[in-house]
């Protein structure tokens, strides 16, 4: 398991993520507000984002996350799941999400 903070692994579709407890968030308009109080860092996340982030639960994969997001929004697979990826990775090396598995 990663430690928040920590340069980000090589994540695949398999890879499972959850939210860090100690990130305060709350979804406005579609869009989530996230605040890392140890680091004092705000971040606001557009529609898509918010969308993923609600989704790291530790319990599904990026790849399943991805293939809800082309239900949702007019995107391919291959779209959905290379920006989860680098959105997640992004989320791990801020301290705001933890890999739960990487396979």
């Amino acid at each position: 398991m990663s430690k928040g903070g920590d340069a980000a692994p090589d994540l695949g579709p398999r890879a499972r993520l959850r939210r860090v407890e100690g990130i305060a968030w709350r979804m406005i308009d579609g869009e989530a507000v996230l605040v890392n109080v140890r680091r004092d860092d705000v971040m606001h996340l557009n529609p898509v984002a918010s969308f993923l982030w609600s989704s790291l639960d530790g319990q599904v994969s990026l790849e399943d996350i991805a293939r809800s997001m082309t239900e949702e929004y007019d995107v391919d697979l291959e779209v959905a799941l290379a920006d989860a990826i680098t959105f997640a990775g992004s989320l791990v090396e801020q301290g705001a999400a933890e890999i739960v598995e990487l396979e």
